[in-house]
């Protein structure tokens, strides 16, 4: 078992392992990666096996102890002192585990939301894309169906001019067959052209009639 100075020379080397191996922990906490490195997952085990090396270390020394029923008030005292000293170091470590913990989340969860943030703008960007595509289509539809009701539009207008000629030559053809039929034609457009002329005649008398005995 050892005497309690040996054993407490034992514990006092482990301490100041701890505490150097403890500030080289605490740097994760400010440089955290995504992953643990095999340097980090190393360091925190060794951590693990001093720490539990300690904790067996004090039982040795509490058997010396209560073995020696003469010990002295100031081993007890440094006893205490070297089980409050790893109670601190063990808080220490399982504190510095959890913030580099915790900042990894941080990051992983920032690195997911820069991803998703990255992949929505894609998709957002495609969806304009196609959305683009779509309008430029229904535009070239539109413009397609306003120049084919265009067409549409000059051939039935060809073909009403076409009837037109048509029957205007019949008409013609029609004059040219009837005898007589010119000279009816010329006598009708004569008579109403002498019955305008009477009417407006007539209403010129009227109105100068009307002016002069007003």
């Amino acid at each position: 078992m050892g005497s309690f100075v040996t054993v407490r020379s034992q514990a006092i080397s482990l301490e100041s392992q701890t505490e150097s191996l403890l500030s080289r922990f605490s740097k994760f906490a400010q440089t955290t990666s995504s992953e643990p490195s095999s340097q980090e997952k190393s360091l925190d085990s060794k951590l693990e096996n001093v720490l539990n090396q300690r904790g067996e270390v004090m039982k040795t020394l509490s058997n010396i102890c209560n073995e020696n029923p003469n010990i002295s008030a100031s081993k007890l005292s440094q006893l205490q002192r070297h089980k409050e000293v790893l109670q601190e170091h063990w808080q220490n470590f399982r504190n510095t585990r959890s913030a580099i913990q915790q900042e990894r989340n941080r990051l992983n969860l920032l690195f997911s939301v820069k991803k998703d943030i990255a992949q929505q703008s894609i998709q957002d960007e495609d969806t304009y894309i196609q959305d683009e595509a779509r309008r430029i289509d229904e535009s070239h539809n539109v413009v397609d169906s306003l120049i084919t009701q265009a067409w549409e539009t000059r051939d039935q207008f060809s073909s009403q001019r076409a009837m037109l000629q048509n029957a205007n030559d019949k008409v013609v053809q029609t004059l040219q067959r009837i005898p007589g039929i010119n000279h009816v034609i010329a006598k009708i457009n004569t008579r109403r052209k002498k019955n305008a002329f009477i009417l407006a005649t007539l209403i010129t008398v009227c109105i100068l009639f009307l002016f002069f005995t007003w």
